[in-house]
């Protein structure tokens, strides 16, 4: 998901109109393609309004075992790749053992991406030679497995033996072939031990315009005018005139702008709701999401207003003035680890906007916890990544 968020960002930035100018491409193990569940939830992300990307393309190293852990006792499907029927992405199984077939169609994929803007799966039926690593004993566990193994040619072997026996390489070429590579990969071995980076490049490309803070930091000067806050406020108690309003809201955004007019009992809610609002006039987008954010899970933020006649969405923060910046406003689906990586993804792509993720209750960050320990607070110390995510943690 934190691809997918990466992808989504590129695309924003570029060309939202058109989403296929920027793929993303996902590498997976067999196991953990049946197993793990974010998986399953970039696969349920991949089609919602506000995560498309226009397609994904899935390829899975299929080595028929996971670790030790064969596939009878890995997974319930016959096939590490069902999960992906669930958005009836096609999947293309291929042979690792036939390199053209392998290129062919993962063109295919490609092919299917750009025309249908969908997921698409390329599982590559393969094996490991030695286990998990070099220092396993695969027969320990898979036995009759890797007596197959062992008479089995390499891929290599197979593939230089078709190329000879069509005469487009002598074996006097393929030989060079592999000791050509072979010294490449000395060569770099040896220059990696004495390589020094220079700098860091955190702060580059489109953080350019970033400065990391002083060791002691103070917030600048934030507060707006009393007539900036006025004129949120006028926009966010206000509907089109053909927009039926729920009765009760009606009252509700009555007593709103009485209390903006007032500038007294500013509930917290409506505080967001100008604080939001004041960044959007200043150019700066905002992203929020999470479950239930546009009513929000109190029945307190109101962001997005639904017509009771024709249930269209309606928000009044991006109706304050013809040239301010946008608020996505995006209701997610019921997952924490997936979303919170997904917009983890977004933050770390795009510096210039303020991305929010909202847990429907505090305690329900604990099922994306994952994502938070080894991303988000380790991802600047560890990769020099920086992430200007806010999430928002209610009860």
């Amino acid at each position: 998901p934190i691809v997918l968020g990466k992808v989504r960002a590129k695309q924003t930035m570029r060309a939202p109109a058109d989403r296929r100018e920027v793929m993303g491409v996902l590498i997976h193990g067999d196991a953990s393609f049946a197993a793990q569940g974010l998986v399953a939830e970039t696969f349920e992300l991949s089609g919602l309004r506000g995560y498309r990307t226009s397609g994904t393309v899935h390829i899975v190293i299929n080595n028929q075992i996971g670790f030790t852990t064969s596939p009878s006792h890995a997974r319930s499907s016959p096939y590490c790749s069902d999960i992906a029927k669930s958005v009836q992405a096609p999947i293309f199984h291929v042979s690792g053992d036939n390199p053209e077939a392998v290129v062919q169609v993962c063109r295919l994929a490609l092919a299917y991406r750009q025309r249908f803007s969908k997921d698409v799966v390329v599982d590559i039926f393969c094996y490991r030679r030695h286990g998990h690593n070099e220092s396993d004993e695969p027969a320990f566990t898979q036995p009759i497995m890797y007596r197959a193994i062992k008479k089995q040619p390499t891929t290599c072997q197979l593939y230089a033996d078709k190329l000879v026996k069509q005469n487009v390489l002598s074996p006097e070429e393929v030989n060079q072939i592999g000791a050509d590579f072979r010294n490449r990969l000395e060569t770099e071995l040896k220059s990696s031990k004495n390589y020094l980076r220079s700098k860091a490049d955190w702060l580059e490309g489109d953080w350019s315009e970033m400065q990391a803070p002083p060791e002691q930091y103070r917030p600048g000067e934030t507060g707006v005018t009393s007539n900036t806050l006025i004129k949120i406020g006028h926009a966010l108690s206000n509907t089109p005139n053909d927009f039926t309003l729920h009765p009760r809201l009606n009252r509700i955004l009555t007593n709103k702008a009485e209390l903006i007019t007032n500038g007294e009992s500013i509930d917290w809610a409506t505080a967001e709701a100008l604080a939001l609002g004041s960044l959007l006039l200043e150019g700066t987008p905002v992203r929020f999401s999470g479950q239930d954010v546009s009513r929000g899970t109190f029945s307190q933020r109101h962001a997005a207003l639904i017509d009771q006649n024709t249930e269209e969405r309606f928000i009044p923060l991006n109706n304050i003035c013809e040239d301010q910046a946008e608020l996505e406003l995006v209701d997610s689906m019921l997952s924490e680890a997936g979303v919170l990586g997904y917009e983890y993804g977004y933050s770390i792509t795009d510096p210039k906007s303020l991305i929010i993720w909202e847990a429907q209750f505090g305690d329900f960050a604990n099922g994306a916890q994952v994502i938070i320990d080894q991303f988000i607070s380790s991802g600047e110390r560890k990769w020099l990544r920086a992430s200007g995510l806010v999430l928002l943690l209610p009860h």
